[in-house]
Parts: C-alpha cells; structure tokens; sequence
C-alpha cells in the first residue's frame, strides 16, 4: 500500500504539465527576486515600499530609483532634481512624461558609481514595463556591486523562505508571459561582475584582498607594506599605528567570518567579501584608529594645559573639527576642560570626549569667543556715545544685544544718559565695564519703570517695580507704598517733564519713612506707657509721659502717682468693656486722664486749703469766721446750718481738745481722703500737696480732716432736726419701737424650728462618715499587707501568665515549622491574591473602598525622574511661547517694512507724473498738484492707501477665521436652503479651503465637515434613520468632494479590477427569478432544436420551479451571484487603506455623534447609517456606473450592454442588502438562499465598518496641534472671484444674529471693521470698470480673482490672573485626605475624620510632611506647589481633618460633589487619578517630543524672517540711496567735484506759501512772513532732513523731518502737519518740494 501511494506520489508528469510547473517555478523564482530587492531597497532608503506583485507598478515613475540614486550618488542625483517625489501627482494623474527624467537620474547615478554599463536597463524598459525584469536584475548586481565597495547592506536570497498565494503565482505568469523575454540569470551577477569590473578597479580587489591575507598572517610590517599599497586607496595612515590597524583588522575580520559562518547556505553560494574586508571597511577601521589616537591627544592636552599642545591636537585631519580658530585657544581649553569634568561627573569614569562632543565644545567656545569680543565692542561704543551728548544714540548703543543687559526703555532716553556720564566720569579709568553697565543700566530701567507708572498712574506696577531688587532703593516698608506713590507723584509734578532720578525716589522714600517713623514714636510711647502700667512702674509711666513724641501737655512730677493711679483705672475699665484682659489704652485715654489727673490735683489742693482753714477758724474760736469757712464750696460740706453756728464751733473745739488730750505730735503733713478714695497729703507749713506719701510720714494728730468735720456737722444738724422732729412725732416712735420689739422675739423663734428640723440628715451623715472610716481602715490595712509583699505576688503572676504564653507559642511554632513551605505558599498566593484583586478593584470598581486606595496612593508621589521631565516640559513651553511672540514681533515688523516699501515705489510713480507739472506750477493748479500727490487717487482692494488695506486686512482676517473656526460656516451651511447648498460648496468652501491641496487646508476642511455633522445631528436629527432619510447638505458635500477633487483614483485603484473582471466575463448569468429562467430555458429550447416546444410560455414561479432545469439554472445564477460579489466585497474590505482618510474619520464622527445623542440606539443600527455613508453613498455608483466614475477604462464610443448593467445592479443591490443587513421578500428556496447569504455577508460588513471607523485622530494624521497654525513661514492664501467676496461678505451680514449672537464675538467684530457690503465699483476702484453701466463690463468685474493672504487678528496668548476657583480647592482637598488616610486607619472616610489621632500617628505624618518638604525643595522653582498646598503640608492631623470636612462642604456648595455620598465620591476621584498617572506620563513624553519638534520648526521660521528684515532694510536703505544720489548726478560734474557739504535749501516763508507748502504760522501775521526764512538740510541719515528755521537772520529752532514719516501722513490720509509747534504745512506739496530738490533724477 505503501508502494501505491509513493508510486502515485511519484507519477511521471505530462510534458504540458512540466512545461507548467516550470513555468510557474520561474514566477516564484522572480516574485522571490522582486521580494528581495524590496527588502534591500526598504533597508537602503528606510521607507516602506509596495508588496512585490505591486513592485513593478510601483517603479514606473522612477521615484523610488532616483531616491536610490540620490541616497548613494548625491552629487550626480539632487534630491530637488527628482521630479514629483511625494507622488502626488503620480496618484492623481498617473504616470507623465517627465517621470523619465527620474529613470535618467537613476541611469547616470549608477555611471557614477562605476557599475558596468552591461546591468542596466533602458528608459522604456521602466517607463512602459517592456523589460521589468532586467530593472529588477540591474537592482540585484547594484546591491552587489556596492556591497563590495562596503557602503550598502548585502541582499539576502529568499527563494524558498518566501510564499505567495497561487492567485500572485498565477497573475506573475501571465505578467511575464507578456513580456515574451527571457529571465535574467540571477546567479551569475557575481561572475559577471568581476570580468566587468575596470583595471583600477580591479587593482583595487587585488589589494584589498592582500590586505586581508596579510591581516590574517599576523605580521605587522608585512600588513603594514600592504596597507602602503598605492592601489588600495587608503588615507591617514600613519606609521606609528601600523600595530594599532593590525589589531583592528584582525578583530575586524574575525567578526565578519564569525556572522558568515553563522548563516546557512552552501559554499557555492557564499561571495569572498562575506568574510573578507572590503576597502571601505578597511579605511572606517583606520579611520576609528585614527581617531582614538587624536582623541588621545587632545585628552594629554588638556592634562597638561598646553594651550599649543591643545590646538595642534585639535586641527588633526580625522577629527574633521569644523569652525577651528587659532585665536579663540583660551576658550577652548576651558570649554574642552569643563565639559571633560562634567562628563567624568556625570559617567563617573574619566574617559575621553568623543570627536562629536569636542565638535560641540569648539562650537560653544567660538560662539563665547565672539560674545566676549561682541560685547567688548558694544561697550566701547556706550562708552564713545556717552562722551557725546546724544542720549538716542546712547540708548541705541544700549539696546544691543551683545551687552546681555537688561531692558532698556527709549522713552527715558534723557535718564540713561545723564546718569551713566556722570558714572563714567567718577570712573578712575573714564570707561565703563559691562558689569558696571549692568548694574547701572538695571537700577535705571528699574527707575524709568517707576516713572512710567507714576504718569500712567497704576499703582501696581508702581509698587512691583519700587520693591524691585533692580531699583537698589533702601528703607522700602511695602506698607507705605501708597503714601510713596502719593509723594513721589507730587515730586514729579513739581519737576516737570523731566524723569525723577535715583535720588529724588530715594529722598522721597526717605521723607515717607521719616513721617512714619515719627507716627511709629508716638505709637511707641504710648506702647511704654501701657507697659509700665502692666508692670507698675510710676516713674518709667512718668519718663513715658514726658517724652515728646507722646504730645501730652502739662505732665507735673508732682501728680505722678495719681497719673499711674487714674492710666490703671481706665485700663481695667477697658478691658471690662471689651472683655479684652490684653486691652491698651489709646492715646485719646491717656490725654483725658492726665487732664482729669491735673485737675483733681488742683482739686485736692483747694480741698485741703479749705479745711486747714477750717481748723485754723476753730482754733482762733472765732465762730462767724468757721461758719463762713464751712460754708465754702471747696470744703464740699452738707448740711451745715446757720443756726448751729455756736454748736459747730462747740463741738469742733471739743474734738480738738479731745485729740490734744490724746496727744499732739507737731507734725507738719495731714492726709487728706477724697471721694473716690485716694489719699492727698499736705503740708501745714508750705501749703503744697502731694499725691505721693512723704517719707516718714505722721498724720497731724490735731488736724481735723474733711470726714471728721463733716460728721461733727452732719451730728449737730441732725440732732437740731431730730430734736425738731420728735417733738412732732412722739407717739409714732413709742408705737415703731413695739412693732421692732414684736418682729425680733419671732425670728429669734423661727429660727429655733429651722434648727430643729434640720438635725435630722445631720445625724445620718455623721453615722454614714463613721461606717466610712471603719471600711477604709481594713482596707488600707489589706494593702498595706500586699504592699510588704509586693515582689512575691508579681513574680506569682508573671510565672503562671508566661506558663500559659510559652505553651500556646510552643504548639503553634511547632505546626508552623512541619508545613512550613506550606504557609509560605499559602502567605504569597493570599499576598498576590489579595494584591491582584485590590488593583483590580482600583481599575474596574466605581467605588474602590478605602483600603484600596490607601494601598495605591503611594503611585501618586513624583519622582526625580517626573520632576525633571517636569522641568523640561516647563521649559519648553516657555521657549516655545517665547519663539511664537518673537515671530510675532518679526512678522510685524516684516509688514511696516513692506509697507514702506510700497510707500517708496508708489512714491516714486506719482514722481513721473507730477514731473510734467513741476515747471508750470501756479495758485491755479497747487490743488491739482496736490491732488496728484493724494493717495486715495489709487483705487482698487488692494490700493496703497490706509483705508483700503485696512478693508483688505478685514477681509484676511475674515476668511482665516471662517477657515481656522469651523463653527460658522457649518452653521451658515446648516442656515441655507438646499437649492443653494451646492453652489454654496462651490463658491465658498472649496475655494476657502483650496481643495484641501495640502495638509494644514485638508485638517481644517475636514473639521468644517465633522463639525457641520455634528452640528446638523444636534439640531435636526430626530431619529438616528432621519440621517438616511433626510439627505444632509453636508454628507452631500464630503462625499462629492472625496469622489472627485482628490480621491477619484481610489475607487478606480479599489474596485476597477475586480469590475473590470466581472464586464470581461459575459458568459455569466445571475438571473434567479424563476419566470425569467424558465422563458430563457425555452427560448434555448427552441432555438437550438428548431421545434416549437410543449410546454406552456407564461406560468407562475410555482410552476416555473417546479422544473429541475430550471432550479438547476437558478442554483448556478445563485452561486455565480455569490462569487461576483464576494469579490467585489473583497476587493472592498481588501482596500481598506486606500479609502479616504477624511471619509472614514467622517464615518466615526458620525457614529460617536448619533451615539452621544441616542445612547439607546444598538451598535447594529448605528453601523447601518454608517454603512450607508461608506458603500450606499460613496461607493455604490461607481459599482453601478463605472463608466460613469471612471472606475473602468472604456473606449471612445463603447457603452456597457443591459446585460452587463444588470449584472453590476445585482451585485450593487447584493451589498447594499448586506450592509444595511436588509433580507428580499419572498418564500422560495432561492430566496432563502440568498437571505442566508446576506446574513452571512453583513457580519463581514460589520467587521469592515467596525475597521472604517478606526482611525487616528486629525491631529495625528495631519501633525497638528496648537502651534501648527504659528509654524506656517508661508502664510496660506486664497484665490477667492470679488463676486464670491461680495456674496460670502452679505451672507455672513444676513445670518449674523445667528451665527454671532454675543456682541464680543470674534465674527461679529470683524463684520463691524468691515461694514456693510461694499459696491463691486468699491472693491475694484473706479479705473477697473471702464465703462460701469455696462452689464458685461460687470460681470467680467465681479469674475476677477483676488488672493487673498490669511492672517489672524486675536492673538492665542491672552494674559489671565489665576483666580482662584473650585479645581485648585478640589486639588486641595484631595491632597489632604491622602495626607490623613497614609497615616491614619479607617474603614472608610467618614471613620478615618471622625477618629482621634495618636501621637505615633502625628509622628509618622510629620516624617511623611518632611520627605515631600526635602522633595519640593530639591524641585525647581517655576514647579514648585502652591503656596496654599505648602501651607496645608504644614497643619497637623487634626487640623487637616477639620479643614477637610470645611472643604468638603464648599465643594457640595459649588457643585462639584452631589450629596449625599461626597466622602465616596472624592475617593472615587483620587483613585481615577492613581489609574491615570501612567497615561499622564506617557502623554508627558509624548508633548516632549512634539514640542521639540515645534520648537525646531519655530527656530527655523525665525531664521526666515530675520533674514527677511534683514534683506527688506537693506532694501529701504539702497532705495533712499539711490533716491538721494539721483539727484547728485544731474548736476554738473565741476559743482560735485571734490565737495562733501550736503546741498542745502533756503526758503522764505512767503515764497513756500506761494508754493501752497506753508499755510499759516501761528501767531505770526503774513505780513512778516518775509522774514521768516526755513533753511532745509539733508541729515546724515538718508531720508532725514533739519529743517532750521531763522527770524531777522536769528536762529530760532530746529526741526527732524523723516522722509518717511511723510509717506506714513500720507498714507494715513492726513493733508496738514505742524512744523515747530506752529507752521502748518500741506504734506503733499512738502513731500513734492523734496521729491524735486532732492530725489529727482
């Protein structure tokens, strides 16, 4: 059996079938070889190329030859030679002629390289695929060829390793059948190659391959006599190296052998260079030896700092070191010195720096060799101009950019000159130094900033520069910047015009701080007289008050005591009132009581006068005289009567004697008391009082003070009233003394029965007491007893405690050590376990719990590695902002400067036609002259005048912000009705967009229609199926546009094959209804047997089915059917990516915006409408119709037959079935078939819809982002018809209330700088439109194209405060709670806040607050956190908790956190967070990348337009040169001859009012005007004259007129200007008078 299956196995083939198979091997053998030279072509030019069956195609134009040629021989193929190397117009128009141009490049490039002439093919061979195969041969001997030479990778053989599908067999067959050749030898390349190979070149092989015998042998000095070898072509050898490049080659060559031997092959196929060197390899190895040993040099150099030594070694011929200078030697060695330290840092080895890294460093020191020398100059030249007494000039000097000093402002250009001449003169030397100029010219750019801001008034920059370290001012208090301002602007008044100086801000300063300083004293006082009453102090309160800075008046030594007494009694009041223990008392205070205090000091004294008279009077016995004196108001006495006179003097005498008898001391001091209690003592004898008590003070024991005197007055009037009373009320008093006798005997009883009562709780207390004594006795007893034994019942615990312990430890232990390997495994699966499932818990739950997050939250710290990439995405952002708003400034500039041009050269042509006028100028014709001289006498858009290009700029800035903000015209195309749709599109859009011609006009084209979708799906889709129904003007345009204007070629590259197959076959039939079957059976029939047939004609599909023959014929139709279109599908699904980018990101727009507003609507009905933008509106007529999209090729005058129409139909109708999933009516088996089929085939769809939709996002396909638009060196232009101007202006004014309801929209205030729609007469000027009442005059108008360069009006970059809002306190807060819950355990949140803190907690946060304070402070500056998160890593645990429930709250209030689950959903966030931290890092590199890109791309945009102001001042500069010399060469050559004085102008002021220049002179009457003469100049400058102007021959002033400024009047539309103040002049006729004096040829 065996036998019989090898024998069939082995069964002699037919010679057809040989002849077949050897065929079809010869297309695999040349796929094998197209495979080949893809791969080495690929690896070559680093690009991806076409499979091979698409390869030959592929090479037609040339393109990719000529980048092969261009890759090895550029001198001999240029890339800008190579003709349409993107292959755009390749793909839209196909091959052309000049595609041989490329053919020819790739032809003489291998000349070039000296491939033998035999290998290459003819232009035709390539342009019109005569003879593909000898191209491909020609690509194999190449690789061949240069991999000798050793400057290309070597082509591997692939046969065998490589497969292809019998169909790519089978279509490579038929391919070379056609070219009816026969194939090149592939395997001969080699032998071939060498008998081609030149003489020299010959020589060459013959001396490389002595090279390698000689390395092989090892012999130094027989390797060296080879390396000699003139024929070998090497360079840089040197003698003492020979063992070096031994040793090298060796290594070298064993290498190449080792990577020979290791791939597979048999030795006949091996080449000798696979193990031998080629010359190439040879020269890099002694190249790389060379090298090593400069680079040796320079490192011995260095080592010894031989500047000479260095500079020898560096200007080696292989270190190939760009830009060497013997002169700049110093720098060198310490750059080369610094970077090589830097290097041994940063490695931590001490190797030498590499030929690159020593490029880089001679670099960096040429460029710091000419900053110094730069620098050194422009100092010198500050230095010059400052002897000078020009302070333009100077600033000037000062703005250059070699200084590096700091801003300098023009405006106060008078500052910087005074100051820093009279800086140069106290200079020893009489020169500045930079360091000097950079102190100097900081502190007075600082001191013009202040300036500025006192004139402009704004308090803010006026505060930010006054505290500026740059202004160098002293005894700044940031708490009197106000008084500062109000001083200083008040010194500024006073001055005048002229800036203040450092000094007068500093005196300023001075005087604020003084009157402060004098406000801080009196507040200081009456601070130490507040602080000797705390302490009490009288005579520090006394010292206090005296000082002059209190402003108290008055103060007496004498009345300290009662001072301190009165300051303490209203302190405490004070601090009663405010409930403040720590009350002051105000100064206000402090006045009122020491006013009181002197007061009642003159108070006391009069008080104790009074009374020592009173005692006087009662010691003379004189009883008229006490009566008196008790009397007096000083004395301050009630009650006294006139009648006890006798008895006062009575009883007084009598207390007197009294005392006598007591005893009397002779003392000369009394004390007095007063009403509030205080003491004043006086002296009998000096009749002086003192608040303070005399030393060894004794009361007057005979004087009777106020109190006694007032009671012996008050006992005598009361007896003498009481006497008057009891005599009228003597039976009241018997009765009131009973009542009182009454009233004491009952209480005196009550009180007894309240005794009574209460003895009762008192005896149980005593006995409760008594039982409490007797239990506290025993028991201090007992303890007293375990207290003398306490040693013995400690030991007895801990034994029987650690009994038990030791026991329960020892089983346990024990266990655990027999399954030890167990409980690891056990403990790392629940470890890993529980790790796996809390991270994916933490990704996928919603609420993550708590321990969760606590777990995770440690991803959320920074890293060294995050902080400095941080600091470098920091930094780049800055270099980029900064590099877009210096473009800025220079495009800026680039605009007045060509506006200065034009200004010159329309100048210059309003010269040649007033010349004819210049000789007969008159008072006629000064107005006509004038006239002339006028700008609005140029008409048109794009006129020189003010106010039509301030209209064009409109215009600009209009369409760029239709072009770059989709919003407005997808509105506007959502406004219009769709009859005007279409020529909507074609008026506006793609004109606007330029077809999408390039990548930046197809991103935005593309937004416009995504954002039109989106757009008209949120306002009018009411059900995902009105998109089908509805028929959207937008789909209408994107479909139309990427059929036609760009991707025609894509459905004719997709789906022409296999139509173009499906017309070929006319055989085929695809009918399957069963009526038409069976009457094309019969009539079959009949024809082929000439008899009429049996059966009936017309039957019914019943009937007709019941037929075998024709199910039969229905089967093959619907199998036939099947077959066309499943390829057509697969030629769909196959040409995925060849469908339009724009189309499929459209088709995803389209199913996320349907998605976003119907949520309920299924995945399968979403991919239905999309399906029917892709195949229903986009492909399906181009299968129907190919003819009619150019999908097939026909022949002029051909149409396609009904047949072969039906036959497109059906499988159109087939697919459109299948993509909308849609079954046919009917119940026959056909049916059902074709049903199932359908199902079969919309799974397929769905998949190839499902793959439509993804897509990258525009800005990664087109590389845009949001400084692509500030990276354009071109800016985009449009060519727009004045009518399509006019109409797009009036529609945009109609629809406005929609499109821009918000007066500060950007749309509706360019509308406002525009106006209402101009007359097509406006817009191209007068002189456009010869004839204007002419209809097709107009019309020919309103065609006139216009371009259109866009320019945007708002800037990206607005300057805005941070304020504060919810984001920074939601950051807040989350940092806060991951503080607590690091530290702190807890279920949840809610337990974590509401939980106590430990003091082993507080200690863990505090060492975790300083670790992130060590890591904030190694973070740069401008990253560092903010201010208020810092300050909330300082609180301490509780203080955040408490702080976090405030937060939270706020957060409720605003809307960020929905109650009632807050505390869940923060934690929610923060987790989202530590899931996000990846991501965000990953973008982080990825903005890093992309802003480098940016920041390259801005570099190179600067360079472009420096060079530009560059080459435009240039320009100015030779134009007034020209205008200037012009008029010297008119005059005689005697006149010029040796003469430098500049010609000069002498005019009268009657003679240039005669001219119609000078109008009126103020406050001069034109009578005088004769004796005004204006002597006219030319300035140094070009373009500048000095106009002097001189009455009675007196020199009055003089004045700058730029000629220039003259065109900018001019241009602005001004007619008058003022000369000095008070001539009037008409600008055009003084800008005639200079064009003829002085710039007329």
């Amino acid at each position: 059996m065996a036998d019989s299956a090898a024998q069939s196995r082995y069964e002699r083939l037919t010679a057809e079938q040989m002849d077949e198979q050897r065929i079809q091997n010869v297309a695999y053998q040349y796929l094998c070889r197209l495979e080949e030279a893809k791969r080495w072509m690929e690896a070559c030019l680093g690009e991806e190329l076409p499979a091979p069956t698409e390869l030959e195609e592929a090479l037609r134009n040339g393109v990719v030859l000529a980048k092969l040629g261009h890759r090895f021989a550029p001198t001999a193929v240029p890339l800008k030679k190579i003709y349409d190397p993107d292959q755009q117009r390749y793909q839209a128009v196909g091959l052309q002629f000049r595609h041989t141009d490329n053919i020819n490049h790739w032809r003489n490039a291998m000349t070039t390289l000296g491939l033998p002439a035999i290998f290459h093919p003819e232009t035709t061979d390539v342009y019109d695929k005569k003879n593909m195969p000898r191209a491909v041969y020609c690509i194999h001997a190449l690789s061949l060829y240069l991999y000798r030479r050793g400057v290309a990778p070597q082509i591997h053989d692939l046969y065998g390793k490589v497969k292809f599908t019998e169909e790519e067999i089978n279509n490579m067959k038929l391919e070379l059948d056609k070219y009816g050749i026969q194939m090149p030898a592939f395997n001969k390349i080699g032998g071939i190659l060498a008998n081609e190979l030149s003489v020299d070149e010959a020589a060459v092989h013959a001396a490389v391959i002595a090279i390698n015998e000689a390395v092989d042998r090892g012999h130094v000095g027989v390797t060296a006599e080879a390396l000699r070898n003139p024929n070998a072509v090497l360079s840089d050898l040197q003698e003492a190296l020979m063992g070096v490049y031994q040793e090298m080659l060796r290594q070298a060559k064993r290498g190449k052998a080792e990577r020979a031997a290791s791939r597979c092959g048999g030795p006949e196929e091996k080449d000798i260079y696979e193990e031998y060197l080629t010359q190439r390899e040879i020269q890099d190895n002694i190249n790389i030896v060379n090298v090593r040993s400069a680079v040796e040099q320079v490192d011995e150099a260095l080592d010894s700092a031989d500047e000479l030594s260095l500079l020898s070694a560096l200007q080696l011929p292989c270190l190939a070191l760009r830009g060497l200078r013997t002169d700049n030697g110093p720098w060198y060695l310490d750059q080369l010195s610094a970077d090589r330290q830097q290097k041994a840092l940063d490695q931590g080895s001490v190797d030498p720096l590499e030929p690159d890294e020593l490029q880089e460093s001679v670099t960096f020191a040429n460029q710091e060799a000419q900053s110094a020398r730069n620098m050194q100059a422009a100092v010198q030249c500050v230095n010059a101009s400052l002897r000078r007494s020009d302070p333009r000039h100077t600033v000037s000097c000062l703005m250059t950019s070699d200084l590096q000093l700091p801003e300098v402002f023009p405006f106060a250009a008078t500052l910087y000159h005074r100051e820093l001449q009279l800086l140069q003169r106290q200079t020893a030397q009489g020169e500045l130094q930079q360091e000097e100029l950079f102190v100097a010219v900081e502190m007075l750019s600082a001191v013009a900033l202040i300036n500025q801001a006192m004139e402009a008034g704004n308090l803010q920059q006026f505060s930010s520069s006054l505290v500026s370290p740059s202004a160098g001012l002293t005894d700044v208090d940031n708490s009197l910047l106000d008084r500062y301002f109000e001083n200083l602007v008040g010194v500024r008044q006073q001055v005048g015009r002229d800036l203040l100086t450092w000094n007068q801000l500093q005196e300023g300063i001075n005087s604020v701080n003084n009157s402060a300083q004098d406000e801080h004293q009196q507040i200081l006082a009456v601070s130490l007289i507040n602080e000797a009453l705390i302490r009490g102090d009288a005579q520090k309160l006394l010292s206090a008050l005296l000082l002059p800075s209190s402003g108290l008046e008055e103060v007496l030594p004498a009345n300290t005591c009662r001072y301190h007494t009165l300051l303490t009694r209203a302190r405490l009041h004070k601090a009663q009132v405010s409930r403040d223990s720590g009350a002051e008392l105000w100064l206000a205070d402090i006045q009122e009581a020491v006013r009181r205090a002197n007061q009642q000091s003159q108070k006391a004294l009069k008080l104790c006068l009074s009374v020592a008279a009173v005692n006087q009077a009662v010691k003379e016995n004189r009883v008229k005289q006490t009566l008196r004196v008790l009397s007096l108001p000083e004395v301050a006495l009630q009650g006294v009567i006139s009648h006890c006179a006798a008895e006062y003097q009575q009883e007084l005498n009598a207390l007197i004697r009294d005392k006598t008898h007591r005893g009397d001391n002779r003392s000369t001091w009394v004390r007095v008391q007063l009403e509030d209690g205080s003491f004043y003592f006086f002296h009998l004898t000096r009749l002086e009082g003192s608040w303070e008590k005399p030393p060894n003070f004794i009361h007057n024991s005979l004087f009777l003070d106020q109190q006694e005197i007032q009671e012996v007055v008050s006992s005598v009037s009361g007896s003498y009233s009481r006497s008057v009373l009891w005599k009228s009320s003597e039976a009241l008093i018997t009765r009131l003394q009973a009542v009182s006798r009454g009233f004491v005997i009952r209480q005196k009883l009550e009180a007894r029965r309240r005794y009574l009562h209460k003895n009762t709780p008192a005896a149980v207390i005593i006995q409760s007491q008594w039982r409490r004594f007797v239990q506290q006795k025993m028991y201090r007893r007992r303890l007293q007893f375990l207290y003398m034994n306490w040693r013995s019942v400690v030991k007895i615990q801990s034994f029987v405690k650690m009994w038990s312990a030791r026991r329960k430890y020892r089983a346990r232990l024990s266990f655990f050590r027999r399954n030890v390997r167990a409980v690891i495994k056990i403990q790392a699966f629940f470890r890993a376990n529980r790790a796996r499932d809390q991270y994916r818990m933490l990704v996928h739950s919603d609420t993550p719990p708590l321990s969760v997050v606590r777990k995770f939250v440690h991803l959320l710290d920074l890293g060294d590695g995050d902080i400095r990439e941080e600091a470098e995405l920091l930094r780049q952002r800055e270099e980029v902002v900064r590099s877009i708003r210096f473009n800025r400034q220079l495009e800026a500039d680039l605009d007045l400067m060509d506006l200065k041009i034009g200004l010159l050269v329309r100048n210059r042509a309003t010269l040649q036609e007033v010349v004819s006028h210049c000789k007969k100028l008159t008072k006629k014709n000064k107005e006509q002259l004038s006239d002339m001289m006028d700008v609005e006498r140029s008409k048109g858009l794009k006129a020189l005048s003010r106010e039509r290009r301030e209209r064009l700029e409109a215009y600009q800035h209009l369409f760029y912000l239709l072009q770059t903000q989709p919003l407005y015209l997808a509105q506007l195309i959502f406004l219009m009705p769709q009859s005007r749709s279409t020529s909507f599109m074609e008026m506006l859009v793609f004109s606007l967009f330029n077809y999408g011609s390039d990548r930046r006009e197809a991103f935005l084209l593309l937004q416009l229609f995504t954002e039109a979708l989106q757009y008209e799906i949120r306002l009018k889709v009411e059900q995902p199926q009105d998109v089908v129904t509805g028929n959207p003007t937008v789909i209408k345009m994107l479909v139309n546009f990427y059929r036609h204007a760009r991707s025609q070629n894509v459905l004719r590259e997709a789906l022409g094959p296999a139509l173009q197959d499906v017309l070929l076959d006319r055989t085929l039939s695809i009918r399957t209804d069963p009526v038409d079957v069976y009457k094309t059976w019969i009539n079959q029939t009949e024809t082929q047997t000439g008899h009429k047939s049996s059966l009936p004609y017309e039957v019914s599909p019943q009937d007709a089915l019941s037929h075998p023959e024709v199910q039969r014929r229905i089967d093959i139709a619907i199998i036939n059917l099947k077959n066309l279109t499943d390829r057509v599908l697969k030629a769909i699904t196959s040409n995925l990516h060849k469908l339009p980018y724009g189309l499929r990101y459209t088709a995803k727009v389209l199913r996320d915006a349907l998605k976003t507003k119907f949520p309920e609507a299924s995945e399968d009905e979403l991919y239905k409408i999309v399906g029917n933008l892709v195949y229903y509106r986009y492909m399906n007529p181009a299968v129907v119709a190919p003819d009619g999209f150019d999908v097939v090729d026909r022949s002029a005058g051909s149409a396609l037959q009904p047949e072969q129409r039906h036959i497109l139909g059906s499988i159109a109708r087939m697919l459109q079935h299948a993509a909308a999933n849609k079954h046919f009516h009917g119940d026959g088996y056909h049916v059902r078939t074709l049903n199932q089929y359908i199902s079969q085939t919309h799974a397929k769809f769905r998949k190839f819809l499902v793959c439509v939709c993804d897509v990258p996002e525009p800005e990664d396909r087109f590389s845009m982002d949001e400084y692509s638009e500030l990276l354009i060196v071109n800016k985009p232009v449009i060519y727009i018809s004045v009518s399509e101007l006019l109409n797009t202006h009036k529609l945009l004014l109609e629809h406005q209330e929609v499109l821009c309801p918000d007066p500060s929209d950007p749309l509706r205030l360019l509308l406002k700088d525009l106006g209402s729609v101009p007359t097509l007469q406006e817009l191209i000027g007068d002189s456009s439109a010869a004839d204007p009442g002419s209809e097709s005059s107009l019309i020919h108008s309103s065609k006139m194209e216009v371009s259109l360069t866009l320019t945007n009006k708002f800037d990206i970059f607005n300057d805005c405060e941070d304020k504060p809002d919810a984001r920074g306190l939601l950051l807040s807060t989350k940092q806060l709670i991951i503080d607590v819950i690091r530290t702190q355990p807890g279920d949840s949140l809610s337990d974590v806040l509401r939980a106590s803190t430990s003091h082993d907690q507080e200690v863990c946060h505090d060492w975790l607050m300083q670790r992130r304070a060590r890591q904030d402070a190694r973070t740069p500056e401008k990253m560092k956190r903010n201010q208020s998160l810092i300050a909330d890593g300082n609180l301490s645990l509780e203080e955040k908790k408490r702080k976090i429930l405030r937060s939270l709250r706020r957060l409720e209030a605003l809307g960020v956190l929905k109650p009632p689950h807050t505390q869940n959903q923060i934690l929610q966030m923060i987790a989202k967070d530590i899931r996000h931290q990846r991501l965000r890092r990953q973008r982080r590199g990825a903005e890093l990348v992309k802003l480098r890109q940016t920041l390259s791309s801005l570099q190179t945009k600067s360079s472009f337009h420096s060079e530009q102001v560059d080459f435009y001042r240039h320009y100015i500069t030779s134009c007034l040169d020209n205008l200037t010399n012009s008029k010297a060469t008119n005059k005689k050559a005697a006149e010029s001859k040796g003469k430098k004085k500049l010609p000069a102008l002498s005019y009268s002021a009657a003679r240039l009012q005669e001219k119609g220049v000078l109008l009126e002179i103020q406050d001069l009457p034109s009578a005088q005007f004769k004796n005004v003469v204006f002597d006219i100049v030319p300035a140094a400058e070009k373009g500048t004259f000095n106009v002097k102007a001189r009455f009675l021959g007196v020199e009055m002033e003089e004045f700058l007129l730029k000629y220039q400024d003259l065109l900018q009047l001019q241009y602005e539309g001004v007619a008058v200007m003022k000369m000095f103040d008070k001539a009037k002049v008409n600008v055009n006729l003084l800008i005639f008078l200079l064009n003829k004096k002085f710039f007329k040829k």
